[in-house]
């Protein structure tokens, strides 16, 4: 308790060792070498690093004592303060009450910091701590002078809202870790809209993210051993802290839950083949940590069966477009073979007339077709043209459009090349027959 209070409050809040007959704090005796002794713990209730002014605070000291020893010296700022009660009581705080606080005890080592502050304002965001390591609760109260009601409350981090409530002025968040780092304000309505002072939180890691590495070099060859690590590195001041660790390939578990850091796969095989990745945690579970993926692979084996079922889609559309590709071409080629032909008969004739024109049965004459393809229209009898009334002149040409006159031998594309084909031209009494043509491919 601070020393403005009167002798006789003094003595009723004060505890004094049985073992000390003064007000004065001998240190402990050092530890012996390689010890390292427990630190002691600050508590305060409650439990708010800020206060307003004219509030009142009692720090609690923790830590190993002997037998029958309560006492706890104290200090403010690096100075020894003249209580030695393991608890320290403001009764109504002043701006000289804020400072960092320590305690110890007869066999501990000093506490952490606590930092204390006394503010005088309308609005008060109270944190239960401003140093967090990561797995710690985090609880903040958006508070008001003399304990106003005050609602619409709003908490931001690094100026940025992210909780609203009506009416409750508190918050917790039970799991930090480095995310919730930053500077924490809040604002609420109460005769008017007021906004607090900003708060600086830190969170500290408790062990860095791990990282998997394989003892030999990859690829691996098939056969060889290798073991994987999940390597991490703890905080100084928590060598004590036991990790799990976990192993997956993919979205599988290879090796469960395990105080063990490392996964050996004695002879590697195809189907070890995937992308391994690990996970670190606390014991219970409030901290995870995940690695990046390390792709192991094997040289000398098959593809393991999931590799297969992303590479099969892509075969299957493959062999389908190769087989429309080739479908598409052979009935392009059946189609050009099966199109229609013009033959073109120079004439020689008097004034324009009108004609008749078909193509007969070649057999019916007697005669037979000269030029390349011609054995092959032996064997095929031609069908008949559909009769055509056609103009010609006497210096033109006529244009007879056969529309299936199969040549499968002709060419579709190039010069023209003269064919003889018997042919019935009729015009009243007139008729000519046995007319060289030539026939050239068209679209019908």
């Amino acid at each position: 308790m601070k020393h403005r209070s009167s002798s006789a409050v003094f003595s009723n809040i004060l505890q004094i060792s049985p073992f000390m007959s003064k007000l004065s704090w001998v240190p402990p005796p050092p530890p012996p070498p390689g010890a390292n002794p427990t630190k002691a713990m600050i508590t305060l209730q409650p439990p708010w690093v800020d206060v307003f002014q004219e509030e009142a605070v009692t720090l609690q000291c923790e830590g190993p004592r002997q037998p029958g020893d309560s006492s706890a010296q104290w200090f403010l700022n690096g100075t020894a303060i003249r209580t030695l009660t393991p608890r320290y009581y403001i009764i109504g705080a002043q701006a000289n009450d804020s400072g960092e606080y320590r305690c110890q005890t007869e066999l501990s080592a000093p506490s952490e910091p606590v930092q204390l502050q006394a503010h005088r304002d309308w609005l008060l965001l109270q944190v239960s701590g401003r140093v967090f390591t990561e797995g710690e609760p985090l609880t903040m109260r958006c508070h008001a002078w003399k304990n106003k009601i005050v609602h619409k409350v709003i908490f931001y981090q690094n100026g940025k809202a992210f909780k609203y409530s009506f009416q409750d002025s508190e918050l917790t968040i039970p799991n930090t870790n480095v995310s919730h780092d930053g500077i924490y304000h809040c604002s609420a309505m109460g005769r008017y809209r007021y906004t607090s002072a900003g708060v600086s939180v830190t969170v500290q890691e408790l062990f860095q993210v791990p990282v998997l590495r394989a003892s030999s070099p990859l690829p691996l060859q098939e056969g060889s051993a290798v073991t994987l690590s999940c390597e991490t590195k703890l905080l100084p001041d928590s060598p004590a802290l036991r990790l799990y660790f976990s192993f997956y390939v993919g979205n599988k578990t290879v090796q469960a839950r395990n105080v063990s850091s490392q996964y050996q796969i004695p002879r590697a095989g195809g189907e070890d083949s995937g992308s391994y990745w690990c996970e670190a945690a606390t014991e219970d579970g409030g901290v995870r940590k995940r690695s990046v993926v390390l792709e192991l692979g094997v040289l000398g084996s098959q593809p393991p069966l999931h590799v297969w079922f992303h590479v099969l889609p892509f075969l299957v559309v493959g062999i389908l477009f190769l087989f429309g590709t080739i479908l598409c071409l052979k009935l392009r080629k059946e189609w050009k073979r099966k199109q229609g032909r013009t033959l073109e008969i120079p004439l020689s004739s008097g004034p324009v007339k009108n004609i008749t024109s078909y193509l007969q049965n070649y057999r019916h004459f007697g005669g037979r077709a000269e030029g390349p393809g011609a054995e092959e229209l032996e064997e095929r009898a031609p069908p008949k043209l559909q009769e055509t009334e056609l103009p010609y002149s006497q210096e033109g040409a006529v244009s007879l459009s056969v529309s299936r006159l199969w040549l499968p031998r002709l060419p579709s594309e190039g010069p023209e090349f003269p064919l003889l084909v018997p042919l019935f031209l009729h015009h009243a009494s007139e008729s000519f027959t046995g007319h060289p043509c030539s026939i050239s491919p068209t679209q019908s």
